[in-house]
């Protein structure tokens, strides 16, 4: 992974160095081990590369510094790298193509560009560096727009077609990689982050307040390309976006295409049976690691101890050449270390098992928030982050995680169940099945007569459904967000729609936003096997029966691991990940906290009423921090903008 930014102006122009230089120190955190600038003027279709202050050496003694007042461009590509892949001088970027025609950064990871770099040299290409980077720009200028779905991976690139004199961005198709824009007077500006977009023009500050209160009612967010801030939005996952030249830079006038979706429709038991499928998951989910594997730097695996990330460790420990790393962290209270454990001793895995990592987090829960730029769904999230840094600082940059499965197996049970047994029920479920759905509210400690859920937040919207003065100012009649109209039908949606809506809108956009934030900060990869297309493709084709079976959730994944797991961590009933104690890390902090929900209501945001800090934090946790979060986020905003020329 890297940072990516730059910009699409409506006129030629020379701008101020000091401007470019400034826009890219934005994502430099992201990398830190090269970086390169390139100027294009789209009018005499002439490009120039830039030396910056962090510029390999072998680089810059080939390229002009960038100084004084820059060449008249349009464009500006910008760069910072983090080697993973090729670590040589060979991957800087801007990557030019061997013809001269086409000119490429781009964010993230093809895993499969071995097995493409192989299908393009038999094209007569000749690859002058083993980098996946090299084979993204070749690829380019041998298929086009039909290159994105060959792509295994995740991106967000962006392409200067010379020939053709467009630039074209891409986002791979689940949205790992983030690309955010901004349109101002001037033109297009992007980039991996969300800061540097604020500071180029003065308004940057300007909050989306129906975005801050959708968060607030619902704990939805990242759901249809907005952010937090009203000027800046995101460029849509699995699409392509063509700008040409002479038709303007905005967005709303460019050529968008979507590449990818999720299949239509599932299968049913007469289309496939249930060994068959599981033994296709095992072999999908195993070549995903495999090709997940691939990089020139040292990987880590994170083990909770659940399912999904144990698979993950399974898979990669038979085909993996030395002793496998992974990372556990050990809550208290709530302790997965016994299921590492017996992962630990299965493979013979050096298991690094981390304490007390939430502790600090009251004193740098400012700092955390410039981090992650927006309001986030958890302060877990800040744990996960002290122990991708302890990995860092390991020598690790590129971790392997299990997330990701349970959007894909609808393993989120109570978001899922109740529609999930009326349709199997409906299509001529036998009764048995009416028992396991019983045992199944049991072992979760679900009632059988659950009737709303919205997966995370579910709880809190089963409370909301009055909605009467739920959430109000003075004097004020209740406002619906956007996020309303995504959830006020959730129960009537089909069991199919119910997990695109989670896949799409409710849980993995924000997540994959969140993550990015946190784990590129370090700078530490995030890799995701079970987001890989072949794998969710097929795992949302999965009937109701094979993923819900006697009272288990993701029953298909059980079959498909049973000969790698340990039966304690095959067949255990319920699942932690990586958790927060809310109750016991709030209550007695309300001191410290208290102020945040102070500022949230100065702004003229108020969602309760008569609870008390302390009754929130013990009935309704994950509502508090929401507010919580909002209001950190509120206090630990800087403003700051800078001038194009």
């Amino acid at each position: 992974m890297c940072g990516i930014a730059g910009y699409i102006l409506k006129e030629r122009k020379t701008v101020d160095p000091a401007f470019i230089a400034r826009f890219l120190n934005g994502i430099r955190q992201r990398g830190p081990d090269d970086e390169g600038v390139g100027l294009i003027d789209r009018a005499g279709r002439n490009t120039g590369f830039f030396w910056m202050e962090k510029t390999s050496k072998e680089v810059s003694a080939k390229l002009s510094r960038l100084e004084g007042k820059t060449i008249p461009h349009d464009v500006a590509l910008l760069h910072t790298r983090f080697s993973i892949i090729d670590l040589s001088s060979g991957g800087h970027q801007p990557f030019v193509s061997q013809d001269g025609l086409a000119v490429l950064i781009f964010n993230g990871e093809i895993y499969n560009y071995l097995e493409l770099r192989t299908e393009l040299a038999a094209k007569g290409v000749r690859f002058r560096t083993s980098s996946d980077t090299e084979v993204l720009v070749e690829g380019w200028r041998a298929w086009k727009g039909d290159l994105w779905n060959k792509l295994n991976g995740f991106w967000a690139a962006v392409i200067y077609d010379k020939k053709n004199n467009t630039v074209v961005f891409s986002r791979d198709r689940m949205g790992v990689a983030p690309l955010y824009y901004r349109e101002t007077p001037e033109g297009l500006f992007f980039s991996s982050l969300i800061d540097p977009l604020r500071f180029i023009a003065p308004g940057g500050d300007v909050f989306d307040e129906d975005a801050i209160r959708g968060y607030l009612d619902t704990g939805i967010k990242d759901h249809d390309g907005t952010t937090f801030f009203r000027y800046i939005r995101s460029f849509p996952a699995a699409s392509s976006v063509t700008f040409n030249y002479g038709a303007g830079s905005w967005v709303l006038g460019a050529e968008t295409r979507q590449y990818w979706d999720l299949p239509s429709r599932p299968l049913t038991e007469d289309d496939i049976s249930l060994k068959d499928s599981s033994a296709q998951l095992e072999a999908l989910l195993v070549d995903s690691v495999r090709l997940r594997l691939r990089a020139d730097v040292p990987v880590a695996f994170e083990l909770s101890g659940g399912l999904d990330s144990s698979s993950v460790v399974a898979a990669a420990a038979r085909m993996y050449d030395r002793k496998l790393t992974a990372y556990t962290i050990k809550v208290r209270g709530k302790d997965e270390e016994p299921y590492a454990r017996a992962m630990a001793k299965r493979y013979n895995i050096d298991l690094r098992v981390l304490t007390n990592v939430e502790d600090n987090f009251s004193h740098n829960a400012e700092s955390f928030s410039r981090v992650m730029e927006e309001p986030y769904d958890t302060p877990a999230n800040y744990a996960h982050h002290v122990m991708l840094k302890e990995m860092r600082r390991d020598g690790f940059k590129v971790v392997l995680t299990g997330a990701g499965g349970d959007e894909v197996l609808a393993g989120y049970e109570a978001s899922f169940w109740p529609t999930a047994w009326r349709e199997w029920r409906a299509h001529g479920g036998k009764s048995l099945w009416q028992a396991d759905y019983y045992e199944f509210c049991r072992r979760f400690r679900w009632g059988p007569d659950l009737k709303k859920t919205f997966g995370a937040y579910g709880r809190g919207l089963m409370r909301m459904t009055g909605l009467a003065g739920m959430f109000r100012g003075p004097e004020k009649d209740f406002v619906f967000s956007r996020a309303f109209k995504y959830v006020e039908d959730y129960d009537e949606f089909h069991f199919y729609e119910q997990r695109r809506f989670h896949f799409y809108i409710a849980l993995l956009p924000y997540y994959l936003r969140s993550t990015d934030h946190y784990t590129m900060n370090i700078p530490v990869e995030h890799r995701f096997p079970f987001l890989d297309y072949r794998v969710a493709e097929f795992g949302m084709l999965m009937p109701i029966s094979y993923l819900f079976r006697n009272g288990w959730n993701k029953y298909i994944l059980r079959q498909a691991m049973a000969k790698r797991l340990p039966p304690k961590v095959l067949w255990r009933g319920k699942k932690m990940g990586f958790p927060f104690d809310f109750e016991n890390y709030f209550l007695p902090r309300a001191d410290e906290f208290q102020i945040y929900l102070r500022i949230l209501e100065s702004k003229g945001f108020r969602s309760w009423q008569d609870e008390t800090y302390k009754t929130l934090a013990l009935k309704e946790p994950e509502r508090l921090w929401r507010m919580l979060s909002v209001g950190i986020w509120l206090k630990s905003l800087k403003t700051q903008a800078v001038d194009l020329t």
